[in-house]
């Protein structure tokens, strides 16, 4: 579980996301309490586990697309 929740963490292009709130949840799949970070850039809000951040140098990563580009037609 993290430490410290952090303000910031950043795509797979390294651009940052800001983290808008969390929620302490229990994942019944890895039987333990974590984190649910909601995050927001460019108005789109989503949410992603702290078991999907990578920490390095200090600072978390997710290393899967999370806002995809969509098209209306």
């Amino acid at each position: 579980m993290l430490k410290e929740i952090p303000r910031i963490i950043y795509d797979i292009e390294g651009s940052p996301i800001r983290v808008v709130k969390f929620s302490k949840v229990f994942f019944k799949y890895r039987n333990e309490e974590g984190y649910v970070l909601h995050i927001e850039k460019a108005e789109r809000v989503t949410a992603v586990s702290e078991f999907e951040l990578k920490e390095v140098d200090g600072k978390f990563y997710i290393d899967r697309e999370i806002f995809m580009e969509t098209t209306v037609m």
